[in-house]
């Protein structure tokens, strides 16, 4: 897959969560934890290291989906917010 093709397909799939706030919430607390993880790499990631945040990408996006699709229910905001 071409780096173009995947980054239309990532805007995509982000697109299609606009309307879901937690979802939302979620993509951009996950991107910022890949963003700071590759800030803070000079270097590739290690096996293990890549295994776990593509496994943590996979999880997302499947709560996200499960989500979108009414199969999972999303948790109210404020509860969100206690979290953190």
């Amino acid at each position: 897959m071409s780096t173009i093709s995947l980054q239309q397909n990532v805007i995509k799939e982000v697109a299609s969560l606009f309307d879901n706030e937690e979802a939302m919430r979620k993509v951009l607390s996950f991107v910022k934890k890949v963003k700071k993880a590759a800030k803070a790499q000079t270097e590739e990631l290690t096996p293990s290291e890549k295994e776990e945040v593509m496994g943590d990408l996979r999880e997302s996006l499947m709560e996200l989906k499960m989500v979108k699709e009414g199969k999972l229910q999303s948790r109210p905001v404020e509860e969100l917010f206690n979290e953190l």
